[in-house]
């Protein structure tokens, strides 16, 4: 193990170098797969650096301390969603007390389904605590869970995890259900699968993407105001 001011050094450097590089080389693969979600730079970012630190028998806490500047920068991000906010504040109005009611209850719903789910097999509290903020983006669900007693990293893992499937279901479900509206694509995309349902958003149209959005927005600032109340409140 490293001591915390080892993030400090050359090492860390080092790390956050190749993370960086990592991603970018993810982000000009998945181009060349024409978008192709099984390439997500996400995905494919992870797979090289687990891959690096394998071979370099880097241990994954020791890695999380190294990308620790990289890992500083939630916080900015998280704050930094008040611009999109403020900035689909029209689409908000645009899409009325019921396109608002579709994000907060989908959003609300979110959680109660993966209660449900979980109950069904044997998994331990933090794991369900970690999964209820499957449906926000990433740096929301890693504050959110840290206040209502999951693990962080895993709350990213499976954000990640739920944006991906819910990207690939959502042509699939759009087509069963013959929708063609981008309001209301956009609005089911930002909701369930957040930032990467919202850029999947932006390649259908630009109206798509718009709601998207707003979505991600909306649901990510009331789900992570309402889980740690909720448990606040009626938590043991």
């Amino acid at each position: 193990m490293v001591d915390w001011y080892d993030w400090l050094n050359l090492t860390s450097i080092g790390w956050v170098i190749f993370t960086v590089i990592a991603y970018i080389s993810a982000l000009f693969i998945f181009r060349l797969s024409r978008n192709n979600l099984v390439f997500h730079p996400i995905v494919i970012a992870a797979v090289i650096v687990a891959g690096l630190c394998v071979v370099t028998n880097t241990e994954l806490s020791d890695y999380a301390l190294y990308s620790q500047p990289l890992s500083w920068l939630l916080g900015p991000i998280t704050v930094a969603l008040a611009v999109p906010v403020y900035q689909q504040l029209r689409s908000l109005v645009a899409a009325g007390w019921r396109g608002f009611c579709v994000v907060v209850c989908a959003g609300l719903l979110a959680p109660v389904c993966t209660l449900v789910i979980m109950n069904f097999g044997d998994y331990s509290n933090e794991i369900k605590l970690s999964s209820l903020t499957k449906s926000i983006t990433t740096p929301l669900a890693m504050d959110t869970s840290h206040l209502i007693g999951g693990v962080p990293a895993l709350a990213a893992a499976v954000v990640i995890i739920t944006g991906l499937i819910g990207v690939l279901l959502s042509k699939l479900v759009f087509k069963i259900t013959k929708n063609k509206d981008q309001r209301a694509q956009g609005l089911a995309l930002g909701t369930i699968a957040h930032a990467i349902g919202t850029s999947q958003a932006m390649q259908l149209s630009q109206k798509t993407g718009v709601y998207s959005s707003m979505a991600l927005c909306v649901n990510g600032i009331v789900t992570a105001i309402v889980l740690p109340l909720f448990f606040y409140l009626f938590g043991s």
